[in-house]
């Protein structure tokens, strides 16, 4: 993902705003994002992780191959109220989306060729808390900044099959994970806002489930009362 481009541009936009500019509508309001996230975790983190569990299940491997699906779609809804044209809090419901981790091996149990999988299922999503800092630029449009945390549950789910029965666990963690963002938003009818935001959550997860930054670009609309 471009983030790092989308956040100069936004920067500089905000950078040189117009301080006459009309503002949004104060209030409350509602609304709903989509997204695609990526996530900063190791593959080699996991393949040490899953030699530990191959060695842990008496298997020993003579050759394998892994992969890593760090990038997902996440989506959440928000509700929030305007105090001024320039400040507003917001909360919500985030969902980050899931990564994937599979490993495939060839080896031996007790001397016997067999071969194995393992995969590893990670996700996180929980309630958010924000304050905004709103630039507008003119009576349509405005960017903004956003600083918050996420009260997130992390779950992570494991399925290991060789030619014995497989195995199955499921493990959850929760944790709280400082958030930025920065974002431009467009009014339309008066009462809607289409946004565009890039977002990071620093150190999102847990570290026994699989932890690391996570970034998202998403779009979203919401609705003023």
């Amino acid at each position: 993902m471009n983030h790092k481009r989308v956040l100069a541009v936004a920067s500089l936009v905000a950078a040189f705003a117009v301080p006459s500019a009309e503002a949004g509508q104060v209030g409350f309001y509602i609304g709903g994002q989509y997204g695609q996230t990526e996530k900063d975790v190791a593959v080699a983190d996991f393949d040490n992780y899953a030699a530990l569990f191959y060695q842990s299940t008496s298997f020993t491997v003579v050759s394998g191959t892994s992969s890593m699906d760090d990038s997902f779609n996440g989506y959440g809804f928000y509700g929030g109220y305007r105090f001024t044209p320039h400040f507003a809090v917001e909360g919500g419901y985030l969902n980050l989306g899931s990564f994937k981790y599979r490993s495939r091996v060839n080896g031996n149990i007790g001397g016997l060729p067999a071969s194995a999988a393992l995969n590893f299922d990670g996700e996180t999503s929980g309630i958010t808390a924000a304050v905004l800092g709103v630039w507008p630029l003119s009576y349509r449009w405005e960017v903004y900044g956003r600083a918050g945390a996420l009260f997130a549950s992390n779950t992570a789910s494991i399925y290991y099959v060789d030619v014995q029965a497989p195995i199955r666990a499921e493990g959850s963690e929760n944790s709280v994970d400082l958030l930025a963002g920065i974002g431009t938003s467009f009014n339309f009818l008066e009462i809607y806002d289409l946004r565009l935001e890039y977002q990071r959550v620093f150190d999102a997860g847990d570290e026994a489930l699989g932890e690391g930054d996570a970034d998202t670009i998403s779009i979203g609309i919401s609705v003023v009362f």
